[in-house]
């Protein structure tokens, strides 16, 4: 082999160890990353589950105040029909009252 040829495979060998080299720094540019990521993803992973700590407090309280409308709702229902009646016997008494002290009806 003569200088030429092993210089030629010199510069190849050269040349592929910067490649080598590239590829190296971005490997290990893509594993800084992904350590950054990760951790990121763990801080998001928590900030997630507090939000849903808070949300399920909050779920509690709406589902507890359905609740409450649906009693109200039913004592809503039940209150029309009693007020008629009670409306009838104080109509009734005011009647009878009206008889006991004289007063006649117009």
């Amino acid at each position: 082999m003569n200088d030429e040829n092993l210089q030629q495979i010199h510069d190849e060998l050269a040349e592929g160890d910067k490649r080598m080299d590239s590829l190296t720094d971005e490997v290990t540019a893509i594993k800084l990353e992904q350590a950054q990521f990760r951790v990121e993803l763990a801080e998001n992973t928590n900030a997630t589950k507090r939000i849903e700590a808070n949300t399920a407090e909050m779920l509690d309280v709406f589902e507890s105040w359905k609740g409450a409308m649906k009693v109200l709702t039913w004592i809503g229902k039940a209150a029309k029909p009693l007020g008629y009646v009670v409306g009838l016997g104080a109509s009734i008494a005011a009647f009878w009252a009206a008889l006991k002290g004289g007063v006649s009806p117009k």
